[in-house]
């Protein structure tokens, strides 16, 4: 699978935290002048990449130029204007001549013509194809999709990332750090270019907003109430668009007895945390690192044990350590003891360590070695 490109700028890179393949990055964006510029730019960088591209196009408007560009037509009255024959045309695509990058034209188009729900329904079906085929792919939704839609998209989609009003705010983006969600930037576009420059005091505001009131599980208006303001000076300030006084600051600090530090400085505690990961990325021969971070309270490796060989853990885990079996028959070495795992068995090793592994078999043993620190 090939290395994925960038955004095509720096700026923008940075506050994503880059591309990982088979990325569906939704930009909710009203200002189809923003977004042009950002498809563009994406277009260009794969183009240089050397990779192909694909533009779904659901109106007449030209494609980006650049020479590994292919349009597919899906505008009315083509082939492929309905959602089923376009979807199943996509999944044909996708498995016999599958590009490495898609643009998909604003859905406005196809929420005028098919209806909300059936618009909805394929981008439902089209964005996990997306993402098991390894495609990189640019989407845009407008504020008129609906905020029923726009949550929906928003819980199935990678990236999910918010223009308005001349700011960039980071929304979702899985398999990146917690720290990178939820900040806003300024936007700036200027002709083909466009940088997102941070926002250090509106940033930080927002984000320590939105922690707040998840915790608190407060509305806008609730907290609106709180700090003496309007329920619109508290989504201005969550989407990095304006500040609060220090005045406003104090009084929620107060009310809700938190310090004023929480407000600016907070991190988002996700649910959840997903690792996505290029399969070429070892640790060694036979290791792969699908969850490596410390911090999160479990690591977990996946291990590819060739026929007859054996190895030794890249590093001894004193703790509580699974290993769970995918394929294959394999040995551990626990030092007073040396059970055979098979396909589909788990052992859970309490107290001692793994010493090695070894494959009984000719044919690769799978499975995966979960740490918990």
């Amino acid at each position: 699978m090939p290395t994925p490109t960038g955004t095509g700028f720096a700026s923008v890179d940075d506050a994503l935290g880059g591309l990982i393949t088979g990325d569906n990055v939704v930009w909710q964006c009203d200002d189809l002048v923003a977004y042009d510029a950002l498809r563009l730019g994406f277009a260009a960088a794969a183009a240089r990449d050397g990779q192909r591209v694909l533009h779904v196009a659901f109106s007449a408007a030209p494609s980006p130029r650049a020479p590994t560009v292919e349009r597919l037509d899906a505008g009315p009255g083509s082939v492929h204007s309905r959602p089923r024959l376009l979807s199943d045309e996509l999944d044909r695509r996708f498995r016999d001549d599958r590009p490495d990058c898609v643009i998909v034209d604003d859905l406005a188009g196809p929420i005028r013509r098919w209806g909300p729900a059936v618009a909805l329904d394929f981008f439902s079906r089209t964005c996990p194809a997306m993402l098991q085929a390894g495609v990189t792919a640019y989407w845009c939704v407008g504020s008129d999709f609906g905020r029923t839609a726009l949550d929906a998209v928003r819980q199935i989609t990678q990236c999910y990332i918010e223009v308005r009003d001349e700011r960039l705010r980071v929304i979702k983006a899985e398999g990146r750090a917690a720290s990178q969600q939820g900040v806003s930037y300024r936007l700036h576009i200027e002709g083909d270019d466009v940088v997102a420059t941070p926002a250090p005091t509106g940033g930080r505001l927002a984000r320590g907003l939105a922690a707040l009131r998840s915790d608190f599980r407060l509305t806008q208006q609730e907290l609106a109430t709180i700090g003496g303001v309007t329920a619109s000076a508290i989504s201005q300030a969550e989407s990095g668009a304006r500040g609060l006084s220090v005045d406003t600051l104090l009084r929620i600090s107060d009310e809700l007895d938190v310090p004023v530090d929480r407000l600016v400085n907070a991190t988002p505690r996700p649910r959840y945390h997903l690792a996505r990961h290029d399969r070429s990325r070892r640790l060694t021969s036979d290791t792969v690192a699908l969850v490596p971070d410390t911090s999160i309270g479990a690591r977990v490796f996946l291990i590819e044990l060739a026929g007859g060989s054996s190895s030794a853990p890249d590093h001894p885990h004193h703790g509580v350590e699974v290993i769970a079996m995918m394929n294959g028959l394999v040995q551990i070495d626990l030092g007073d003891d040396r059970p055979v795992l098979r396909a589909g068995d788990t052992i859970v090793v309490a107290d001692g360590i793994v010493n090695t592994w070894r494959n009984l078999r000719r044919e690769p043993a799978r499975f995966f070695r979960i740490l918990r620190d």
